[in-house]
């Protein structure tokens, strides 16, 4: 039978954020955990104000670049330490976004149509058709020749935290899917002559069944006792990067997190995750465990670490997810991925 999660397709957006953008949006987020804030601040020895600032700053000390960005960047740096973290080369070309968005015909169209009123329902830009997201997603889909749903919440996503910069977005997610650390449209890319199995998708949740069995044996075989398979928790936390199912104060940080590293910080940040929660998992059954995965979208307080085992605490979280990533050696992507 498998266990039952509930309707969590879409994102809910809670009233407070639900008409902000850039970086009005990450400060919203970030006034909400004043501990973290503090240790962003300790980190920010300097403003970084643009992408030359940035560079600057990852070129003169590339250990401490990623540690500051792993721990949270400060809403204002957020965006230049991203688009820095992910550069590899220079794939800009001036006019080419207006010039995609003028190809009349593209086979993609009603795929995109259908996802438009699915993403980050709520949220006023997105409220009704967002034309800022139609154009994003038809610009990415010609560039690649490809569109799969699920593109669409992480390029909403990036539009929030960009401040609805359609171009800005376009080149991001297409750094994301030249560097070799992330190649984020394999994601979606399907394998056809095996009935369109999600063939990266596969290849990571191979690699966090293996170690979720050695690093959590006891909940491990808990979820096999309860019928609780990879498509009540995993599939959607990988196919989505958490969007569907974690509120946008944890998604915020686990992007920082996924940024600094690889894409095989997915996979840290699940296990972080399990681990945090497996004392209270290991009590529940598979009903309570789906009803549970389910309501994680309406977590509040998640920077408060007094809670019991039952809270998210995102802190915590990025922090076994550091170990993870460490301990089993994802830094060396190649290697994990063979």
């Amino acid at each position: 039978m498998g266990c039952q999660i509930g309707k969590t397709n879409q994102i809910q957006i809670r009233s407070k954020y639900n008409n902000l953008v850039g970086t009005k949006f990450q400060e919203a987020i970030e006034n909400s955990n004043p501990q973290l804030k503090y240790l962003q601040h300790q980190w920010n020895q300097f403003e970084i104000k643009d992408f030359t600032a940035a560079l600057k700053f990852k070129q003169s000390d590339p250990i401490r670049f990623r540690k500051y960005l792993m721990n949270g960047a400060l809403s204002s740096n957020r965006w230049p330490l991203w688009k820095v973290s992910l550069f590899v080369e220079n794939i800009f070309e001036s006019g080419c976004y207006e010039s995609l968005l003028k190809s009349s015909q593209n086979q993609f169209d009603s795929d995109i149509e259908k996802d438009l009123p699915r993403t980050l329902p709520g949220h006023q830009e997105f409220n009704k058709k967002s034309q800022a997201l139609q154009n994003v997603l038809k610009a990415i889909s010609i560039y690649n020749n490809d569109y799969v749903t699920g593109m669409n919440q992480v390029a909403g996503f990036l539009l929030l935290v960009s401040g609805m910069d359609e171009e800005e977005v376009f080149w991001m997610i297409n750094y994301l899917n030249i560097n070799p650390q992330f190649k984020f449209l394999q994601l979606y890319q399907t394998n056809d002559s095996q009935k369109n199995q999600f063939e990266f998708v596969t290849k990571l949740l191979n690699i966090f069944h293996k170690h979720f069995k050695s690093q959590m044996p006891q909940l491990y075989h808990h979820f096999e006792s309860q019928d609780i398979t990879q498509y009540c928790y995993i599939w959607k936390w990988i196919f989505s990067l958490f969007l569907q199912t974690f509120p946008f104060e944890v998604v915020l940080y686990f992007f920082d997190f996924m940024i600094a590293n690889n894409i095989l910080a997915i996979i840290s940040l699940s296990l972080g995750l399990l681990k945090h929660f497996q004392f209270h998992l290991l009590k529940l059954d598979q009903e309570q465990i789906g009803q549970f995965i389910t309501q994680l979208s309406q977590c509040q307080d998640v920077f408060d670490r007094s809670k019991h085992s039952d809270h998210l605490c995102v802190e915590q979280i990025i922090q076994y997810a550091s170990q993870f990533h460490e301990t089993l050696g994802f830094s060396k992507l190649e290697e994990t991925l063979q």
